[in-house]
């Protein structure tokens, strides 16, 4: 068990980054300031998060690898949401028709401050702070993040959010790593997923949701039994073709968080014999099957981004929540805390 800080690199303002390595039997977790980032994950000797090993890459990185992302996680419609009466209009940075991920500059593009770190018998763990200040991409009210990750004994990589604004406003935070549970290179099409979510939410062609929830019984998206990410991904479907495979939220329940982490996923590769259960306390879970992972921009030096071969699986609220009121509100009042836990479980 240990932690290890080493300088990651520079910006070009000449600001350094840090990076924190987690390390537990044989499972380790690089951590770094830009972006409060997951940049790399060994399990077994066997790198199964999609990253960069210098800061040119996550500069150009334009797909928010491991980073963690907000204010509000997903799509925000036309980037214009009321709250109180009022009227709040954010940066719209994809296609000029929504808001995503936090806008413009969002949480993924800035240097968290490193507040503590700890080693014990059960855990390392290292916690990472920003402070979103009023009007920062639109949104009211100054927030204070801080977000804990944890390696334990028992192979959990642990994310742990707390949030407080001094405004009432939107808040909606994931973490945004691709996963290849068979080394990152490979495709993710083989691997076997099982979501224990009856319903998903459709989305039209710049993937806002319409504003309801449908069954996933008899459609494309049931993984509540076991299956390939790839049996199904080119169905002669309406909502994979908007996606261009998966790129939809799976919704447990009626979408409400729970007190605790619950069992929301498992996915296995066949390839490695590793399995990744994710337990979160969100109600919700995107999944992203990498279909436009086409950059030109190679993961730790000199492998080729190439379609499916990553997916992201992203605890959170519902898309375009503070537009829909059939979801559930993602409003925080002033002083209210904001509380998430994600856990990503790994066996071999």
């Amino acid at each position: 068990m240990s932690i290890e800080k080493k300088l990651f690199g520079v910006l070009p303002d000449g600001k350094e980054v840090y990076s924190y390595t987690l390390e537990r039997g044989d499972i380790s977790a690089r951590i770094i300031e830009f972006g409060a980032r997951i940049s790399k994950v060994l399990v077994g000797g066997v790198s199964v998060v999609c990253g960069f090993d210098c800061m040119g890459g996550y500069l150009k990185d334009n797909d928010y690898h491991g980073s963690i992302v907000g204010r509000y996680a997903n799509r925000i419609s036309k980037g214009k949401f009321t709250l109180n009466g009022k009227e709040y209009t954010l940066a719209l940075n994809e296609k000029d028709r929504c808001h995503l991920h936090g806008g413009k500059s969002g949480f993924s593009d800035k240097v968290w401050e490193y507040v503590c770190s700890s080693e014990n018998e059960d855990a390392d763990a290292v916690t990472l702070r920003y402070i979103s200040s009023d009007g920062e991409e639109g949104y009211p009210g100054t927030l204070t993040l801080d977000v804990t990750y944890k390696l334990t004994d028992a192979g959990e990589l642990i994310i742990d959010y707390k949030a407080v604004s001094d405004k009432d406003t939107v808040i909606n935070l994931t973490n945004h790593s691709y996963f290849s549970l068979s080394g990152v290179g490979n495709t993710i099409l083989d691997h076997e997923l099982t979501l224990n979510c009856d319903k998903m939410c459709p989305v039209d062609e710049i993937l806002i949701p319409f504003g309801y929830l449908k069954d996933v019984e008899g459609t494309p998206f049931d993984f509540r039994e076991k299956k390939t990410i790839g049996r199904d991904i080119r169905a002669d479907d309406e909502q994979l073709k908007t996606g261009g495979g998966y790129d939809h939220c799976f919704v447990r329940g009626n979408a409400e968080n729970t007190d605790v982490p619950e069992l929301i996923g498992s996915i296995h590769s066949p390839v490695s014999g590793i399995t990744m259960d994710i337990y979160t306390t969100e109600g919700g879970i995107q999944m992203y099957t990498g279909n436009f992972m086409t950059a030109d921009n190679p993961f730790f030096g000199n492998i080729p981004q190439v379609a499916n071969q990553a997916v992201a699986l992203e605890c959170n609220r519902i898309p375009d929540s503070p537009n829909q009121k059939a979801f559930p509100s993602p409003v925080f009042k002033a002083g209210e805390e904001y509380l998430q836990t994600t856990i990503y479980k790994f066996s071999k």
